[in-house]
Parts: structure tokens; sequence; C-alpha cells
């Protein structure tokens, strides 16, 4: 009997431990992402550079094996749009391979930053990913490395090599994920 009531004791702790761990994921998801969208729009009033002035549509227009039609499947995939001069932003993701959730977002910016770029941006996604994704640290420490094994990027003019094949990215500056 005293078994049977300590299992069910634990059976009720570990749901409601795993409830509060859920809702705490949940609610860091939310901070984080609230976090970027409204970074995000005063990055563009820092920004440098002038826009590409290419929708999606155009970007698919590129031929097949092209940087231009990659980016143009990565937008329409997840319903994006180009945003004005953070264009290089989605090209990114697009020779790294790394997806648009929060975690790999952020693994994104360890990349950029072991790959050379300094920006107050990237800084503070790598902040906020040390100390709201502890889980995730193993994955951060990879994608600095990575970044750090692979030639600089972030310099690149993108606008300019739309047309150029992607293989010529991913090999020659070694951004694949692997």
């Amino acid at each position: 009997m005293l078994a049977l009531s300590l299992y069910i004791m634990k059976s009720i702790f570990l749901s409601f431990y795993f409830e509060i761990q859920s809702t705490l994921k949940y609610l860091r998801e939310l901070l984080v992402s609230l976090g970027f969208t409204i970074s995000s729009k005063m990055y563009v009033f820092f920004k440098k550079g002038t826009s590409w002035h290419l929708q999606t549509n155009q970007l698919l227009s590129y031929p097949k094996h092209s940087l231009g039609f990659h980016l143009g499947c990565f937008l329409l995939k997840h319903k994006f749009e180009p945003q004005p001069r953070c264009e290089d932003h989605d090209v990114f993701h697009v020779l790294t391979g790394y997806k648009v959730d929060t975690a790999q977002e952020i693994a994104m910016q360890f990349w950029l930053w072991g790959n050379g770029k300094r920006s107050p941006f990237v800084a503070l996604a790598m902040l906020v990913g040390l100390l709201l994704y502890l889980d995730c640290y193993d994955s951060f420490t990879r994608a600095y490395l990575k970044g750090q094994y692979s030639k600089a990027i972030h310099h690149i003019d993108f606008s300019q090599h739309l047309s150029s094949p992607i293989s010529n990215f991913k090999t020659h500056y070694n951004t694949t994920l692997s």
C-alpha cells in the first residue's frame, strides 16, 4: 500500500514538474521572440547599406542553382519577404543551414561571431542565448567553432552574387553545417 501511495505521489509530482518546465520553456520562447521582433525593427534603423529592392518572387526567377533562387526558396518556405537593408541575414541562413527557430537563430549568431562578425546585435543575441538557453550551450559552442573554421562571409555584398551558384559559397567558404 505504501509503495502504491509513493508511486501515485511520484507520478503527480513528475507530471506537475514537467508541466512547469513546459510552461517555462514556452514563456522563454515568447519573451525571446518578442525581444527579437523589437530589436530587429530597431536594427534596421542602425544598419548601413542600401536595400536590394527585391521581392521573393523576383529571387525565384534566378537560375535554380543560384544563391538568389535558394534565397527565394528560403523566404517562400518561411513566408518571409526580404527586410530592407537586412537581406544578408537571410543569406546567412541559406548558406549555413541554420533554421529560424529561436535556438537555431541564436546558434547562427554564435556562428557569425566565430566567423568574425562583430556587432551589438550579434553580441546581444549571444548573451540572451547564454542566459536563457543553457540547454543549448553545446550547440552554441559547436556553432562558434564552425564559424571560426569557415572563411569570413559577413563582409560580402551578396546582392552582387545572387546569380552565382550556391555551391561556390558552400564549398569555397565552408559554410554548411556538418
